[in-house]
């Protein structure tokens, strides 16, 4: 029977540590939110890849969202990009978004936004981790945006792990990703954390089913939000 060498204990209690860690700033952040508006929405995605080569990708993805209870209409947004693998652990991608949104006076408005990612993924022992670095220019979803400058660059953290259910068609994720972003005083703060869990089936190698839970905390701004998300997403690769 193969014996694990001290390397590979030390890194499995690291990795247990880690996720111990998110956990903990899961419930942390769960704490202090009593006192926001509080609010249940829902998000429906399709996801469209193609490969083009061994390491560019092209994507397109459409979404719908509703807020008020998932009551009432929040959202379009359709977004297209590219991805390249410039090695086997980073990968670049950009991406253009056109949305079709309701504005406070319950009108429909257009607005725009543009994004680069640098996404880094390493395996241990199973678990892929990835951290993604997003800059972004244009509309900001959450509503602790009208506090800062409209069309301003946001910067947004992401951390993820994810794991596949041996000898099954299953893997459950986890995520936490944190906002950044300019007041009109030229103030950079944290407005906004986001924590998710999920999992995704795979029918067959083209074809994903995604159900994913998002909490989204509003913070260092006037009257500041909690929402509680349920997406659900269809992802298809030609």
């Amino acid at each position: 029977m193969p014996v694990r060498g001290p390397s590979r204990v030390v890194m499995t209690n690291s990795l247990l540590k880690y996720i111990l860690i998110c956990i903990l700033f899961f419930f942390i952040g769960a704490a202090g939110l009593q006192g926001q508006d509080k609010d249940f929405q829902s998000w429906w995605e399709l996801d469209l890849n193609k490969k083009i080569s061994g390491r560019l990708d092209l994507n397109g993805e459409f979404q719908q969202r509703f807020k008020n209870n998932s009551l009432q209409y929040d959202r379009s947004m359709m977004t297209l990009g590219a991805s390249y693998d410039v090695l086997d652990y980073l990968k670049l991608s950009g991406a253009a978004r056109l949305a079709l949104a309701v504005d406070g006076e319950h009108q429909l408005e257009t607005r725009y936004r543009i994004h680069l990612d640098a996404t880094g993924e390493y395996d241990i022992s199973g678990f892929d981790l990835s951290l993604r670095l997003r800059f972004q220019y244009g509309f900001e979803d959450f509503s602790a945006f009208n506090y800062f400058t409209l069309n301003a660059v946001v910067e947004r953290y992401k951390l993820k792990v994810q794991r596949h259910i041996y000898g099954t068609r299953l893997d459950w994720f986890a995520s936490f990703e944190s906002f950044l972003g300019s007041t009109s005083q030229s103030d950079w703060r944290t407005y906004a954390l986001r924590y998710s869990a999920g999992a995704r089936y795979s029918p067959n190698f083209r074809s994903r089913f995604t159900l994913q839970y998002f909490l989204e905390d509003e913070l260092n701004v006037p009257a500041p939000q909690l929402l509680s998300i349920l997406a659900l997403g269809y992802s298809y690769d030609f």
